[in-house]
């Protein structure tokens, strides 16, 4: 059983249980948090609208040589132990934030408030990238070194935009020696590195990895896994845990969506499309390349929503009434083979109007298909379109959706020639 700590109170310790859970630390401590409600005549007064309050709490842990530091962690449940010689109580805590470390004498000296400058992605991607830096093979006939470098020369590129000084990558290396296999493994991990203007604290650290989340799936999409993240404090590296949004990675290679190298990449995308600081269309965006498992109705409000927003906010003359129109004519690379565009943009708006006001259901698989009145009389164009099943919808979900991935790459990040390879 490891102990644990509340704040800073190292004269008093409680035993403990945890259990890391997909989306947070859960820890019940041998704690009595009703102690902590006033009694008023003796008597405690604890309902459903109680609250108490956040705290950070250090667990030690010298069985598992691992130790951690949640930030703010919510009571989430009270219980009595019976059936004991004493009885007790226990506390439930969670925590979406924490620290860990082997040592826990760095942990202690966190809770002080200490502000990141630094924020360092581990990934594997980052090394198909540059490969292994710090690693040096030389083979002849009689031997075969392996030389290390503790001090490697990073890539780096200035960004100085939205808060973020400079990009580096590099990577580094720890070796681990088995003496009852007589084995030597190392282990290099390649790393981004994103400093700041200005120091943040470790709950903003969750946008900025999103971010850089977002960016990566543009470039090499379904490839980046984040194996861990460290903030810098105070020239001090720290592992931070918390959940980010998730990528289905592929095993498969998969190439670049454009020809600039990472680091170029990465300075139009935080130039041209700043999560953190930005309008409706790029806050879109995620919800787009990264979370699309969703129905095909939403997938196309989605994208449809997308495009709206973005065209509502250029400054092109009349735009606002036939943006659907204008993106099919400048940024859908089959246009040539749509036989009739007033026809299909009418489709997507009345579609998209059904959905909004009437739900997703199409009776009989019929839609009418209405143009703007002439003198408040029926127009002779109007029709309803047969055989409106699934097909029929994700023709023009997919046609929205390449219209989008176009929108990002050549009107927002200004590339002429792309090829982002992932589906909706």
């Amino acid at each position: 059983m490891a102990i644990c700590y509340f704040e800073d109170e190292y004269d008093k310790k409680y035993n403990c249980e945890y259990e890391i859970k997909n989306d947070g630390i859960e820890i019940a401590v041998n704690y009595n948090i009703m102690d902590e409600i006033p009694a008023i005549n003796g008597v405690r007064a604890f309902g459903s609208n109680t609250e108490f309050i956040e705290r950070d709490i250090l667990i030690i842990d010298n069985l598992e040589k691992m130790n951690y530091l949640l930030k703010k962690a919510d009571f989430c449940g009270h219980s009595e132990v019976f059936g004991t010689p004493d009885g007790g109580y226990k506390t439930k805590f969670f925590a979406k934030y924490y620290y860990k470390d082997r040592n826990y004498e760095k942990l202690c000296n966190m809770l002080n408030g200490k502000s990141i400058n630094k924020i360092r992605v581990f990934s594997k991607l980052i090394n198909e990238f540059i490969g292994y830096p710090s690693l040096i093979k030389r083979e002849t006939n009689k031997e075969f070194i392996i030389n290390l470098k503790r001090d490697v020369e990073k890539q780096k590129i200035e960004i100085n935009s939205n808060n973020i000084k400079c990009i580096e990558i590099s990577d580094n290396w720890k070796s681990m020696y088995d003496n009852k296999n007589n084995n030597i493994n190392i282990e290099l991990n390649g790393y981004i590195e994103i400093e700041m203007d200005k120091c943040i604290c470790y709950e903003e650290v969750y946008e900025y990895i999103n971010e850089l989340i977002m960016f990566f799936q543009l470039l090499k999409p379904c490839k980046f896994y984040i194996d861990k993240i460290e903030v810098e404090m105070d020239k001090v590296q720290y592992e931070l845990c918390f959940t980010v949004n998730e990528i289905k990675c592929k095993d498969t290679y998969v190439n670049n969506s454009v020809k600039d190298d990472l680091l170029q990449f990465l300075f139009r995308c935080y130039a041209r499309i700043p999560y953190r600081n930005s309008k409706n269309e790029v806050r879109n965006i995620p919800y787009i390349i990264l979370n699309t498992s969703r129905n095909i109705e939403d997938n196309f409000l989605m994208f449809y929503r997308f495009i709206e927003c973005y065209y509502k906010q250029q400054s092109i003359k009349g735009i606002n009434s036939s943006f659907i129109k204008y993106s099919i004519e400048n940024n859908y690379k089959d246009r040539g083979k749509i036989k009739n565009v007033e026809n299909l943009v009418q489709e997507m708006i009345c579609l998209r109007n059904h959905y909004v006001h009437n739900g997703y259901h199409i009776s009989n698989k019929k839609l009418y298909i209405s143009f703007k009145s002439i003198n408040k009389k029926a127009n002779p164009k109007n029709y309803k379109a047969e055989n409106v099943d699934f097909y029929w919808i994700y023709e023009r979900t997919k046609i929205l959706y390449e219209i989008v991935i176009d929108i990002i790459f050549r009107n927002m990040l200004q590339y002429d020639n792309y090829e982002f390879n992932k589906h909706f």
